[in-house]
């Protein structure tokens, strides 16, 4: 069976020859559900824009794809950086895509890395594009899963185990005094907002604390917001699922003139700089990033020589709480809010 063209692709996609062309060139002229329809097109068909990608598929190019659901994201970042140094350290180059927490860009970033015809990917995933990366462990491109995953799908993994760690951040806001106790939960598209939430409410039912839970995108403005209803709903303290919606919440607190680990028992997740600013310090859920992103690197590059690595590794996070920080309840000076400039 002959390879698709784009000829095909276009026919397949109801365009023109030259629109389906731009589209999957990235041209941004092309209409954004236009390019969707043609994207859609070339998975259906297994097309790959690089003629020779399938034939040289034995060649090595020595350049790997690291997809990260938001560069802005501290934590992603720093595991950028990590996974970038111990792929030079084995003699790769990486090719780093952000898909700003958007399943539709993940999907059009997947075929820009297989047209650049990297090696392998090591991707965190949404579990909204799975049938994308189903398709491309299809085609025997190596794939790792870093701090996300996808139920079913057997490919090599890199995740936190964070049950432990957000079980004991839930007794010691309980033991603190929490009567009322708030969650800044992540997306239902993301299998660690989805793992988060369900540890989280099963130490809540054991220990038989009230709760109050805002979902959110693992955004900042996620946590700035879903921060702010949480105090209007009289929480007394606070668990957070994720590094950004932390600084958001953060921010809101600041704004509205909360000092948080002094004035509401807050813990935050993940040790990234900013928080390091916070006088008194943050109680943070520390994951071992340094580790994940060691982890995925060797776990691509053992498929990439022939070996097939473990389905899935999970590494402790831990609760790290700071000397200086307040987790008692009391009451929350509201009195000292800040003016807001919204």
């Amino acid at each position: 069976m002959s390879r698709p063209t784009i000829k095909d692709i276009a026919a397949e996609a109801g365009v023109a020859l030259g629109t389906a062309s731009r589209a999957l060139s990235g041209n941004g002229s092309v209409a954004a559900e236009t390019r969707e329809r043609v994207l859609a097109a070339a998975e259906r068909l297994d097309f790959i824009p690089n003629a020779q990608a399938r034939s040289l598929r034995s060649e090595r190019t020595e350049t790997i794809g690291l997809l990260i659901p938001d560069v802005r994201n501290p934590f992603f970042a720093e595991l950028a950086h990590v996974v970038e140094r111990e792929a030079r350290a084995a003699g790769l180059s990486v090719v780093l895509c952000g898909a700003n927490e958007d399943p539709a860009l993940m999907r059009e970033y997947m075929l820009v890395l297989r047209r650049q015809r990297v090696d392998g990917i090591i991707v965190a995933p949404f579990s909204t594009a799975s049938d994308t990366l189903a398709a491309v462990k299809e085609a025997g491109m190596p794939l790792v899963f870093v701090d996300r995953t996808i139920a079913g799908m057997d490919v090599p993994a890199v995740v936190s185990d964070t049950g432990p760690a957000i079980r004991e951040a839930v007794e010691v806001l309980a033991s603190g005094g929490a009567q009322r106790l708030g969650f800044l939960s992540g997306p239902a598209q993301a299998s660690t907002g989805v793992e988060r939430l369900a540890k989280f409410t099963a130490a809540v039912e054991d220990i038989g604390i009230e709760t109050v839970i805002q979902h959110g995108d693992f955004q900042e403005e996620a946590g700035h917001d879903g921060m702010r209803a949480l105090l209007a709903a009289g929480v007394d303290a606070v668990l957070a699922a994720d590094s950004r919606m932390t600084l958001g919440a953060v921010r809101e607190c600041l704004e509205t003139g909360i000092v948080p680990a002094r004035d509401l028992p807050f813990i935050g997740f993940d040790d990234i700089a900013p928080f390091a600013l916070l006088q008194p310090p943050l109680p943070l859920i520390c994951q071992d990033l340094e580790g994940m992103a060691t982890t995925a690197v060797q776990l691509l590059n053992a498929q990439l020589r022939g070996e097939t690595p473990l389905a899935e590794h999970r590494l402790p996070a831990h609760l790290r709480l700071p000397t200086g920080a307040t987790l008692t309840t009391h009451p929350i000076p509201m009195e000292v809010e800040a003016p807001r400039h919204d």
